[in-house]
């Protein structure tokens, strides 16, 4: 078979985005990725025929060639992506911001009509009535998958009613209606509740829903929370201005929202395009490793911790000086005696010291030129324990290899006790919440009995 048109090993994960917030961190991440090569999103073309095939390997499980599209020596590349949501502007808002990434749109996106009211149970009742009836699944994943899907990224937000509720459906279908034994990666955002447009006691029921799902049907679930990104985006806003977004390839009266989310969006992005690295490039580690790693764990939820906070403004055009040390371990040395680096979930070092636990553990991404060393290894070592009192024997440590122009970045994903009572204060106001609002999820089929077992569930988990 022609290399032009030969889909690429190792078999693909992809990325099914749900709802407006799902959908926007999706497209800024693949954007991300798109970058970490040296392609660009809006003419996601590789010229350098040299590099092609060492590039196209080590993202062959994110990004695929487009068959037949093109000739010469130009390698084009499309996402492994799939957009869902009950309103189509928002997923068919991107695929017209990026015609060439999404050129095959038809394979796409998948959308219902109209949304949800914030309510968990209508947007699954929908999904299994209205959207899986239009919507052959297991087709749509084939046409963007010619091989066996290994894994999922699910990228959504957490106190909505569609995308979440769609997410969950979703998980539940791959994991009860396919054949493949895929690793499912979740991405739940948390609400800033007070800035964020959702309901407080809508938004706490739906929340213990999607932590139920993701206790049930991820095989490995990452939460970030939108006040702390919201206070980093701030805290970096000059730097985030000069940096290049999703957003700035959007039509101006189209910008729908998420304007107000490029910092936050991008950094979150910075740490879940490191996350896709670490299993997509040639590493020894695999998508299920993360499976395993959380397996016996509890609660089964890792935070994101980013070093930096945001990358460089244009990576790929910084003058490669002799010396330049911006994809070494010493920028990473430099970003944390900055305090360039930060947990992106709402937690702080007294929550860390009264709630961590023993068997808290982490799993360190780092992205540098030349050898990890002992030296190097011992750094990062003593900024977790720091940070988080982890004991070497739980710190598992992926080297990803980098190309010749990216910057130096480490993602160290922290499973530890002490997100416990953020969640917990969210259940509560879910328990003394759920009479008032009992017929409201009951007409759309949440029972209260169902509702208990899977507050009793969340409860049990992260206790």
């Amino acid at each position: 078979m022609a290399q032009s048109t030969a889909p690429l090993p190792p078999a693909p994960v992809l990325m099914t985005c749900f709802g407006h917030c799902g959908i926007g961190l999706g497209a800024e991440s693949y954007r991300r990725l798109l970058l970490d090569v040296g392609a660009d999103p809006l003419k996601p073309v590789l010229k350098d025929t040299k590099d092609e095939s060492r590039i196209l390997k080590r993202y062959g499980s994110t990004i695929l060639r487009f068959p037949g599209a093109y000739t010469g020596g130009e390698t084009p590349l499309i996402p492994r992506a799939l957009l869902v949501d009950l309103d189509p502007r928002a997923a068919n808002l991107i695929l017209q911001s990026y015609p060439d990434l999404f050129a095959l749109r038809d394979k796409h996106v998948i959308h219902g009509a109209g949304g949800a009211a914030r309510n968990w149970a209508e947007g699954r009742s929908r999904f299994k009535n209205e959207v899986t009836q239009k919507w052959d699944f297991a087709k749509q994943l084939t046409a963007l998958s010619p091989e066996p899907v290994r894994g999922y990224t699910v990228p959504f937000a957490m106190g909505g009613g569609t995308g979440s509720s769609f997410a969950c459906s979703f998980i539940e279908f791959v994991k009860s209606n396919t054949k493949e034994h895929a690793t499912i990666a979740t991405l739940g955002l948390l609400p800033e509740f007070g800035w964020d447009p959702v309901i407080l006691e809508a938004a706490a029921i739906n929340i213990v829903m999607n932590l139920e799902y993701q206790i049930k049907y991820s095989d490995c679930s990452f939460l970030f929370s939108n006040k702390r990104l919201r206070e980093l985006a701030h805290k970096y806003e000059k730097r985030v201005d000069k940096i290049p977004s999703i957003i700035d390839d959007l039509p101006k009266e189209h910008e729908v929202g998420w304007k107000d989310y490029k910092g936050m969006n991008l950094i979150a992005a910075n740490a879940i395009s490191m996350f896709i690295s670490s299993f997509a490039r040639e590493t020894e580690w695999d998508m299920s490793n993360y499976r395993t790693w959380l397996a016996t764990k509890r609660p089964k939820f890792a935070i994101p911790w980013v070093i930096p906070v945001l990358p460089d403004e244009d990576q790929w055009n910084l003058n490669q000086i002799t010396g330049n040390k911006h994809n070494t371990m010493d920028s990473i040395i430099e970003n944390l005696n900055k305090k360039q680096d930060a947990i992106l979930f709402d937690i702080d070092e007294t929550d860390i010291r009264n709630y961590g636990g023993p068997k808290d553990s982490c799993c360190a991404l780092v992205k540098v030129k030349g050898d990890f060393d002992i030296k190097e290894r011992e750094i990062l070592k003593r900024v977790i324990k720091e940070r988080f009192n982890i004991e070497d024997s739980r710190m598992i440590f992926v080297k990803i290899p980098i190309m010749d122009k990216e910057q130096a970045n480490v993602t160290i994903l922290v499973n530890t006790k002490a997100i416990g009572p953020k969640i917990l204060e969210i259940a509560r106001e879910a328990e003394e919440s759920w009479d008032g609002y009992k017929e409201e999820y009951g007409r759309w089929g949440l029972t209260t009995e169902d509702f208990k077992q899977s507050l009793m569930d969340v409860v049990h988990q992260f206790s």
